[in-house]
């Protein structure tokens, strides 16, 4: 396996295990410990640490080493802003200049969102909550791939991925909201689908504040 390949895999690893909380927020990241946990030399994992900072999800404490960075209400307000502001705008363009191939990625994006979302109505696993976080982003990517901007996809990319901790912290204390997303995600892909511009801008957008909502409560 290449270096970069590992690389790679390590910074996947590490990343999903602060997504899903078994790297709490304001940890400090001890070298030694992180090399024997994910079986790699301090090299490759100050690569993948500094690349974890620049992702959001580390931060350097001065000449103190790397911690996970903290959640706050704050952040989670500011990343739900910037979430609506390149998703809206990315999904407005999509259905403007969308093609039938776009039609299918978000088709098929969704197919694979409702498969596991159903599973997970009849049990609860870790499993399944990465492949749905997994899928999930990649049905909101699919909805804003014909946005025609290859930074937008990035930045929103980025964005989800932070903002994602901040949902499988909502799993965690509220649960799966089962049927009502199942339902949110079918209206946005059948709105966007039928290039109702104002509907699914509205669905999308009542969908994404719910997370801040609940959050709240």
């Amino acid at each position: 396996m290449s270096s970069s390949t590992v690389a790679e895999t390590v910074y996947n690893e590490i990343r999903d295990d602060i997504l899903y909380g078994e790297l709490q927020p304001g940890v400090k990241l001890k070298l030694e410990a992180l090399r024997e946990r994910y079986s790699v030399g301090v090299n490759t994992l100050r690569e993948v640490l500094n690349r974890l900072v620049a992702s959001g999800f580390v931060f350097v404490e001065g000449q103190k080493g790397f911690r996970v960075v903290e959640t706050s209400p704050s952040n989670f307000m500011e990343l739900t802003a910037m979430r609506l502001l390149l998703e809206r705008d990315g999904l407005a363009a999509s259905i403007k200049h969308g093609d039938v191939e776009w039609e299918a990625r978000v088709a098929a994006a969704h197919h694979k969102l409702s498969t596991v979302e159903k599973q997970m109505l009849e049990r609860d696993s870790r499993e399944l909550t990465v492949r749905w976080s997994q899928y999930d982003r990649e049905f909101h990517q699919a909805l804003i791939s014909a946005c025609g901007s290859n930074l937008h996809m990035r930045l929103h990319h980025e964005i989800f991925d932070q903002f994602r901790r901040y949902v499988v912290i909502e799993l965690k204390t509220h649960g799966f909201r089962a049927q009502e997303i199942i339902d949110e995600h079918r209206e946005i892909c059948e709105l966007s689908l039928a290039r109702d511009l104002d509907g699914a801008i509205a669905k999308l957008t009542d969908h994404i504040e719910t997370y801040r909502r609940r959050s709240q409560h």
